[in-house]
């Protein structure tokens, strides 16, 4: 049976373990070796990628996908990669929060 899972940074991971789902972290630096890791082992089925740490996972698996049909790859922006340096993540996802189930959630 294969899996879902979240190649994600460590801020943005805990968001998807709340919501269920697997995730793997990685730096920047080690993104790709972990994408092309994950695509070899041959266990999951959907991988989704922030591009904020592989901005084109086709092209950085493209060796590693030769001849396999999955796993499915499914880049997502990162709210660094929607916010940049100027924006506000935070009141976006308080929106976001407040919509989905009525009221605020502060958390200190």
């Amino acid at each position: 049976m294969h899996r879902v899972v979240v190649l994600t940074d460590a801020e943005t991971a805990t968001g998807y373990r709340l919501a269920g789902v697997d995730v793997r972290v990685a730096e920047p630096s080690d993104a790709e070796k972990t994408l092309v890791s994950m695509v070899e082992e041959d266990a999951y089925g959907l991988v989704i990628v922030d591009e904020g740490l592989v901005p084109d996972p086709v092209a950085a698996t493209e060796r590693a996908m030769r001849g396999r049909d999955l796993p499915v790859l499914l880049p997502v922006p990162s709210l660094g990669a929607a916010f940049g340096d100027e924006g506000d993540a935070t009141e976006y996802m308080k929106d976001l929060v407040r919509s989905a189930i009525g009221f605020d959630i502060k958390m200190e």
